[in-house]
């Protein structure tokens, strides 16, 4: 339930089209992020292994006649709780820079209530894995207990995370077997505390935000230009637009006549599920930003409103706009505010960096 798709540190590029619209009138891109739709997953402690508290599988359902994409990883008892990932699918795997396995996969249970499941495949040190996951007859889905979830620290020297799951329900046997040996109950010199039984979770959401650079630009791609650059381009809504990363999903920044940021969203490769950031009031375009603008912000999943919600301070130095994300809502985030800054050529960001805001 901490997982995360590990996010890219997407190179992109600055490249202005005739086209396109003064810089002047170039929206602001405010903040860097990754974001991610799962159907299934599965969460066990692993009180009995002496590195890792815990195993998660995720599963995305890809149509008929089509293997699913499973994702397992483990994530570190230890601060800063980082996470090994594998997946069953070679090019996410070389794109999210996970690792790569064949996998053997079942799920039981009926469409639309708790699934139970077996994943088998070999570790990075070759010790075969074998996770069984099944829930009773009587169990049920529902919501308590689901819902946003506190990071807890999972992978906090790297990202925000915002991760949600809109029903679980609880297992009846578990088991995690490596290279025998079951760590999903205690072991000789290992009796980890586990808060609760492995679970199973329908309808999630892995979204969040990336610290670090990522460099962006308008316009497409020129004949000999870089074969990753990633570009916002013009999109369906005027003055709007949209940047496809390499993982598929994709970027809109929904801006009024005048430019003014109304909606930062991120959909899944399916365009079916969205991450979305409104501002009010609007976040001027780029080169209009002043010192001492406040606005608040408001983050969604699909239908699920107001997820997080806080307030962003823009301040302008020189070629830069720093933009300062404190949070409200839920009480977890407020320990973890974070500052955007972003870098300007002709008016509009080049680039974005993210980090988290430390005391001075």
């Amino acid at each position: 339930m901490h997982g995360y798709l590990k996010p890219l540190l997407l190179v992109l590029g600055f490249n202005t089209m005739p086209m396109l619209p003064a810089a002047a009138e170039m929206p602001l891109v405010p903040i860097a992020s990754f974001f991610h739709h799962w159907d299934h997953h599965w969460y066990i402690w692993l009180p009995g292994d002496p590195v890792c508290e815990a195993v998660e599988i995720m599963v995305a359902e890809r149509g008929p006649n089509t293997n699913p994409l499973v994702w397992v990883f483990f994530t570190e008892r230890d601060r800063p709780k980082r996470q090994i990932h594998y997946y069953s699918d070679a090019r996410i795997a070389a794109t999210v820079g996970g690792q790569s396995r064949d996998m053997a996969f079942t799920m039981s249970g009926a469409e639309g209530g708790p699934r139970g499941v077996f994943a088998a495949f070999q570790d990075d040190k070759g010790h075969p894995i074998a996770i069984d996951v099944q829930m009773g007859r009587d169990a049920r889905l529902h919501a308590k207990g689901a819902g946003l979830t506190n990071q807890m620290g999972h992978s906090g020297d790297r990202m925000l995370l915002v991760f949600f799951r809109e029903k679980n329900a609880f297992a009846e046997t578990w088991h995690v077997a490596i290279a025998g040996t079951d760590v999903a109950v205690p072991q000789a010199g290992q009796n980890h505390p586990a808060p609760f039984p492995a679970a199973y979770s329908s309808n999630i959401f892995v979204g969040g935000f990336p610290f670090g650079d990522r460099r962006i630009g308008f316009g497409e791609t020129q004949a000999g230009g870089d074969a990753e650059i990633e570009r916002f381009v013009p999109a369906a809504v005027p003055g709007s637009y949209q940047a496809v990363l390499r993982d598929r999903t994709h970027v809109e920044l929904i801006a009024a006549a005048d430019a003014s940021l109304q909606y930062y969203r991120h959909r899944d490769p399916t365009g079916s599920h969205v991450l979305e950031i409104s501002f009010n009031p609007p976040l001027p375009a780029a080169d209009r930003v002043a010192t001492g603008l406040d606005a608040a912000y408001r983050i969604s999943l699909d239908g699920f409103r107001d997820l997080l919600a806080g307030t962003v301070h823009l301040t302008r130095q020189g070629a830069s706009i720093i933009l300062d994300w404190h949070y409200d809502a839920p009480d977890w985030t407020r320990t973890h505010p974070l500052r955007s800054t972003a870098f300007l050529t002709d008016g509009s960001v080049v680039r974005i960096g993210l980090s988290p805001m430390h005391d001075d």
